[in-house]
């Protein structure tokens, strides 16, 4: 009996806010992976579209040799957060109420779903672009 109590334990101290804080810190570093990965591709071109020219531009292409280091940081934060987002909560963790406010897995969800979007299109710009300009 023990052994059954302390396991419902372990698994409802892993669904406190302190959880939700570490899979919504996930969610935002997937995001934010999701940004750095357009920082040497899309970001320019859309920054050119607004009208910002200038040497600064013209960095931002020098990121694009750390284009697969960023890309691996991003993939696994977004994977880590699928996995969080994802999980099933098992119902004796709730049983003693530590799930009384349960975490907006909708919005989390969305967020790494645009992440993964956005992720996937810095990837594939570069190949696409010469296709895209040549029209």
């Amino acid at each position: 009996m023990t052994e059954t109590t302390s396991a419902s334990r372990e698994t409802a101290l892993d669904d406190t806010p302190g959880a939700d804080r570490k899979a919504w810190a996930t969610t935002g570093l997937g995001a934010f992976g999701a940004l750095a990965m357009t920082s040497c591709c899309i970001l320019p071109l859309v920054l050119v579209s607004f009208g910002v020219t200038g040497v600064f531009i013209a960095q931002l292409g020098v990121l694009y040799q750390y284009k697969w280091i960023t890309f691996a940081l991003s993939a696994a934060f977004i994977g880590y957060g699928f996995y969080k987002a994802y999980r099933p909560i098992p119902a004796e963790a709730c049983a003693d109420g530590a799930c009384a406010r349960p975490v907006n897995r909708t919005l989390m969800r969305s967020v790494l779903w645009i992440a993964t979007v956005i992720v996937a299109v810095a990837m594939i710009f570069p190949y696409a672009t010469p296709y895209i300009l040549s029209y």
